[in-house]
Parts: C-alpha cells; structure tokens; sequence
C-alpha cells in the first residue's frame, strides 16, 4: 500500500502546498527529513499561500522563517504588488535565551549556526537587526519582553543592539532592569539606565568634532544620526553619557538590597532611588 512517503519529492512539495498543512512536515521522521531539504522559496510560497494578509507579521512567527525565507517573501510579495509589514518581534526570536548550559553545549557541538554573534542561544540576530532596520519592527514588542529575555541570559550583543533601536527598560515597572540587578550584573544595570553617544574628538580640550547618537527614536522607528563634522583628521572616540533611559525606582532599590549588591544599592541611591521604609527595615 502507497503512502506519503512514496510519493516523489516534486509531488509531496505540490501536496504541501495544495494542504497548506503546517503538520504535514512533522508527520513522520521521513517527511521531517525531507521537509527539512526544502528551499527558502517553497517555504515563502507556503507562508504567502497560507497567510494572505499580514503574511510576514504571520509568517515570522515560524521556526522556518529563516532571513533567507523573508527575502524570498519579499520577491514574491514583489510580484504580486504586495506590501509586507511586520511591526512586533515574535517571541519565538528570544524564547530560547537563557536555557543554560544544555543548549549552549548543543551549539558547541555544532548546534549553532556559528556565525559568532550569539548563536549559542539560537538567536537570530541577523534577523532580528533586519527586522528592527526595513520594518521598523518595536524593540518594545510584548512589553518589552525581548530586552527582559536578553537581560536575563546576559546576551550583551542582543541587549546592546534592542537599546540601540530604542527599547524601553523602563517598562513594566522596569523588567529588564530589576532582573539585572538580580543577577548582581551592575556594569548591565548601568547600560540599560544610562545613555551615551560616542564622540571624536582632537587631541585638544576643544568641543566635540563628530557626534554618533547610539540611540533609536522610541516605538522601533529611525531616526537619524546626528553628526557635526570639521576640516580635520579622526580624533580620540570617547563615549559621554546623556540623560538615563529610566528613573531609579524604591523597587528597584528594594532588589537590590534583597540581593545584597551593595555596590548596586549605592548605584541606584546616588541616582535617587527613593529608600521604602522595608529597605530602611533591611540596611
């Protein structure tokens, strides 16, 4: 008796498509192995088939939508006249932060796709930045879970990259910022209250030559950098700190005491954290 698995691979691809089953590849060991061959294009057809509208703020959602699959969307969506939109970043991109140590041994092993920019945790960061840059997509998406989940994994590239788009530590009554200060991480808790820009500078006492704001506007949305030029040669880079990204906040304090980062307690004082009377009861 024939089954799927006899069917030649041409017809089991027409099969998939005509279905538009996102189970069918998942069936059986074989037809997962041979799904797993498809290309970037079959599987952009069968996002596009299967989500008409909004098709990449739903195909994005999908472990197989690679960077190499949204490309081929974007040919597709091309043809048809289509506009592709995607403005939140599925959690599935950072849900694998922080799993510890099993899955980091995986990526050693090759479980990665070893490109060196924190794909121990199996994180997209190529993606993830192309998202933030074409689509505009919120660093802030699910309040601010994304920032929340790098913080927690202690995954700098991705944290550095969400506050450069402008992701909020403030929300959430400061998620991101109170897990840091759980982890006893103060030069973290720092990077996420205080903002810097970079600057080049001459050798002399003289005011700044070249200014790079680091920041994103807020909401995911660019804005351009601001720069001052002169006639002159490059200059020593020094990074000078700006207005904080978020307040200091008693809860914040409270944690901080709890933990006993004392370091961090006197941090988050001198930036004027209010003491509550239970972190007065504590010290």
């Amino acid at each position: 008796m024939l089954t799927l698995e006899d069917l030649p691979f041409e017809l089991l691809m027409h099969v998939h498509l005509l279905s538009l089953s996102h189970a069918l590849p998942v069936v059986s060991r074989h037809l997962r192995a041979v799904f797993a061959s498809t290309t970037a294009h079959h599987r952009a057809r069968f996002l596009l088939l299967r989500h008409d509208h909004k098709t990449l703020s739903h195909a994005i959602k999908y472990p197989t939508c690679t960077l190499d699959v949204v490309h081929a969307l974007e040919r597709l969506a091309k043809l048809r006249g289509k506009r592709l939109k995607c403005s939140t970043l599925p959690r599935r991109l950072v849900k694998g932060l922080g799993k510890g140590a099993a899955g980091k041994g995986a990526a050693g092993k090759g479980g990665g796709q070893g490109d060196g920019q924190g794909d121990n945790d199996g994180v997209d960061l190529e993606l993830i930045t192309y998202l933030l840059d074409t689509y505009n997509a919120s660093p802030n998406s699910h309040d601010g879970y994304p920032l929340a989940r790098a913080v927690f994994a202690r995954h700098l590239p991705l944290i550095r990259l969400l506050l450069q788009y402008g992701a909020d530590p403030a929300l959430k009554d400061g998620w991101a910022v109170t897990t840091a200060i759980a982890n006893g991480d103060a030069d973290l808790v720092k990077l996420l209250m205080e903002r810097e820009v970079e600057r080049d500078e001459d050798d002399g006492d003289e005011g700044p030559l070249h200014e790079v704001v680091l920041e994103r506007g807020g909401g995911g949305k660019s804005s351009k950098k601001r720069r001052r030029d002169s006639g002159g040669g490059g200059g020593k880079r020094r990074r000078v700190a700006m207005g904080d990204r978020c307040t200091a906040t008693k809860e914040m304090l409270e944690t901080a005491v709890k933990a006993k980062q004392w370091g961090i307690v006197d941090y988050l004082t001198a930036k004027g954290a209010p003491p509550s009377i239970s972190v007065l009861a504590m010290l």
